[in-house]
């Protein structure tokens, strides 16, 4: 096995007396500002004994190493550091007096697992200076934390790899690859970017970017610069895969992209890297380039798209009480689902969905019924449309209406109205809805 221990990502010392996290978040939170203690109990959530323990523990470091400290006034903490301060005080902490979380330590096994080869547990026990015991503990966590993307660790002859979701391995690659590049914050800065991504090699794949450019020019489209920085990330972790017999081998809408023009263009430019026989790889690479700035509304998308909205619309009317602006809604969510069906940034979207509400359920039980799509609709998607849907019917609560005109409305459908009482009744009940411009 290589020898890794001189590149050590996480850079231990002596930690006798060291830092955790906590402390340099009171610290970076007071680098912004003056602060109150009750501010930092808001903000960070920590008794006031810990707190004043963490301020002293601060100062000993910072007396070291800038010769200042945090002072107090008037129940105020405060301190005055510029960037350049905070940075060499952050480098000089993490090289050999900071102690990680378990949530650091889970990173760094996953991102250790993620981007670096033939790795076992006497390599991480060694690394992170901690016992078999806190590994598997760790491990643990880890495992809980892949499940929610199909994946999970396998080891084979005490050598660990990501195995499942082969196309959610690479969306989290890519992510972790363009959270580390793109790191400015001292919280990530026990991380040894060179060391980690070496055998990714990105400053040498010039080549690729060339690539992206042609595709670019052959749709003739303008790809923005975050979306050229993605797909090239994406690209390098796919080529990695394939080169290793990783492959994608089914795709829903398969038959709908591989007739399209687009699928032709890509297949020509990325042949240097992916043989012509791998048909699903170059679809699924053919949607992303596609998500990334094809504007025009293809037929058969906008039509299929424009078949399941319509089909939404009359369900969502059967169930909700409000009235809303249903020719607005349908535009939205027309313009949202045609790029949402080539799903580059849905698929990158890994966060956590909001609260899952009762009209979330009646448009999952929907869609999961609906045959228009050439593809389901996926959790993050449906959630979209719940808050689309949401949206209208909280602007359509707030909105100021004329009593006049409610009026006017009231006593042409109603044989005898007693005008004074209705209006008393409207203005007591709904103030704040009513325009009152009688």
């Amino acid at each position: 096995m290589k020898n890794y221990a001189s590149k050590v990502i996480i850079l231990l010392g002596d930690i006798n007396m060291s830092l955790k996290r906590k402390d340099l978040e009171v610290l970076f939170l007071l680098k912004n500002g003056p602060k109150t203690m009750d501010q930092i109990f808001l903000e960070i959530g920590m008794s006031e004994r810990n707190l004043r323990y963490i301020i002293e523990n601060i100062n000993f470091y910072l007396k070291k190493f800038l010769n200042k400290e945090i002072k107090k006034t008037k129940k105020k903490l405060s301190i005055t550091l510029s960037d350049e301060e905070v940075d060499s005080f952050f480098d000089d902490v993490y090289k050999g007096h900071y102690v990680l979380s378990q949530e650091e330590r889970v990173e760094y096994i996953f991102l250790m697992f993620l981007f670096l080869k033939d790795i076992n547990l006497n390599f991480i026990v060694k690394n992170l200076e901690i016992t078999r015991s806190t590994l598997k503990k760790d491990i643990d966590v880890l495992n809980i934390k892949l499940e929610k993307y199909d994946l999970k660790l396998e080891a084979i002859k005490n050598k660990f790899s990501i195995i499942g979701n082969e196309k959610k391995y690479r969306h989290l690659k890519t992510l972790k690859i363009l959270e580390i590049t793109n790191e400015n914050s001292y919280e990530k800065k026990w991380i040894d970017k060179q060391a980690l991504m070496k055998d990714l090699k990105l400053s040498e794949k010039f080549k690729i970017k060339e690539c992206i450019d042609e595709i670019e020019a052959m749709f003739k489209v303008s790809f923005t610069k975050e979306f050229k920085n993605l797909i090239f990330l994406f690209l390098v972790v796919s080529f990695e895969r394939i080169s290793e017999c990783k492959i994608i081998d089914r795709k829903a809408n398969y038959k709908f992209l591989i007739e399209t023009p687009y699928y032709e263009i890509v297949s020509l430019k990325l042949r240097d890297y992916i043989p012509e026989s791998l048909k699903y790889e170059l679809v699924h690479l053919t949607e992303y380039f596609i998500s990334g700035g094809v504007k025009e509304n293809i037929k058969e998308v906008k039509e299929c798209v424009e078949k399941f909205v319509d089909g939404l619309i009359k369900k969502i009317k059967s169930n909700i009480l409000w009235e809303i602006d249903y020719v607005e809604l349908r535009e939205r969510l027309i313009n949202y689902l045609i790029p949402a069906i080539y799903r580059l940034r849905n698929n990158f979207s890994l966060g956590n969905l909001g609260e899952k509400c009762d009209l979330y359920k009646i448009i999952e039980h929907y869609c999961l019924e609906e045959n228009n799509l050439p593809e389901k609709l996926r959790e993050n998607e449906i959630y979209h449309i719940t808050q689309e849907i949401l949206f209208e019917i909280e602007k359509e609560k707030n909105k100021i209406i004329s009593l006049k005109k409610l009026l006017l409305i009231i006593e042409k459908n109603c044989e005898i109205v007693d005008r004074d009482a209705l209006t008393r009744d409207l203005l007591n009940q709904y103030e704040k809805l009513l325009k009152n411009d009688l």
